[in-house]
């Protein structure tokens, strides 16, 4: 029997169109920079989800996140399939990092993405995202 795994990523955006990433501090992925986000708790919607992880990541409120982009694909686990929902839009507040799932964030702008060590793929789902915001 194959297992969906929902997962949610926030592309979070400054006034600047700079993107907000984390430095990964455990499991796949560690010390690279990603997109904030998670996997759902109990029946919450794919929104509450992002809005919950983002808060619990950054201390961040991210406000009226935006649908953009789901994509489902084969997960390096044998019988895990991912669906990915990708939500882009602001977030206010300070910054209160959850040292347990974040070491570091920080903006960056889209030229910085080619020098940056990114995992989970999220370069080129940055690369997309900006690409159609042109």
């Amino acid at each position: 029997m194959t297992m969906v795994r929902l997962v949610m990523r926030a592309i979070i955006l400054n006034d600047r169109g700079q993107v907000l990433l984390g430095k990964r501090a455990r499991g796949t992925g560690v010390n690279q920079w990603a997109l904030i986000g998670g996997k759902p708790d109990g029946n919450e919607t794919i929104e509450q989800t992002i809005i919950r992880e983002v808060k619990e990541e950054t201390g961040l409120k991210f406000t009226n996140p935006i649908l953009w982009k789901e994509e489902e694909g084969d997960s390096a686990t044998p019988g895990e399939f991912w669906k990915v929902s990708y939500f882009y839009g602001k977030a206010i507040g300070n910054v209160k990092l959850n040292r347990n799932e974040i070491s570091e964030v920080r903006y960056f702008s889209l030229k910085d993405l080619d020098n940056l060590n990114i995992g989970l793929t999220h370069d080129k789902v940055l690369q997309e995202f900006f690409s159609q915001r042109r």
